[in-house]
């Protein structure tokens, strides 16, 4: 019985066995795209750009504590105004459409902003370019600051972490309290 019945299933794997290896290999791309579905969606996270998440108060403050620890500044206190804002670019399709009329010719521009879709609803605008925002000028009132060289010190480190230039920086002493 037991013979008959292994006969049957060879005849059966074999007149099939095609079929069956197609399901199998289905079956094992499922399996390995469920147990790895997490890491994809992970990567489709990373492409997508992240905001600069650019805070005036948190440069300042950044700058300050930089400014603290060096030698002969004593405590400090940053300001920074700003020329211009943090600035997103999209990358757009343009079509344009002419149209001529009687003895006028009349052209539309269309622009329309590239949306990517990531699956289950979730959508993003294509980042072109982010431009951060830039510097008009800084304030720096520290203890130190009426030392010609600790002035200039300051004066230097504010313009390599700002990208500002000498005359932009103006740095001040402390009143004593």
């Amino acid at each position: 019985m037991k013979n008959e019945y292994i006969k049957k299933m060879n005849a059966l794997v074999g007149k099939y066995k095609y079929v069956l290896i197609v399901i199998a290999v289905g079956l094992l791309l499922l399996t390995f795209s469920e147990s790895t579905g997490e890491p994809h969606t992970e990567s489709i996270q990373e492409e997508i750009p992240q905001s600069l998440d650019f805070s005036v108060e948190k440069e300042e403050q950044r700058i300050s504590e930089v400014l603290n620890n060096a030698f002969g500044v004593g405590k400090a206190e940053v300001v920074l105004t700003l020329k211009t804002t943090e600035e997103t670019i999209y990358q757009s399709n343009n079509e344009s459409s002419i149209s001529e009329g009687e003895n006028a010719v009349s052209s539309d521009l269309k622009t329309e902003t590239v949306i990517i879709s990531h699956g289950s609803g979730i959508q993003s605008a294509v980042v072109t370019k982010q431009i951060y925002p830039e510097y008009r000028g800084a304030l720096i009132v520290c203890t130190g600051g009426d030392d010609p060289l600790i002035k200039l010190e300051v004066t230097e480190a504010v313009s390599a972490l700002t990208g500002l230039s000498y005359d932009k920086i103006t740095v001040m002493r402390r009143s004593v309290q």
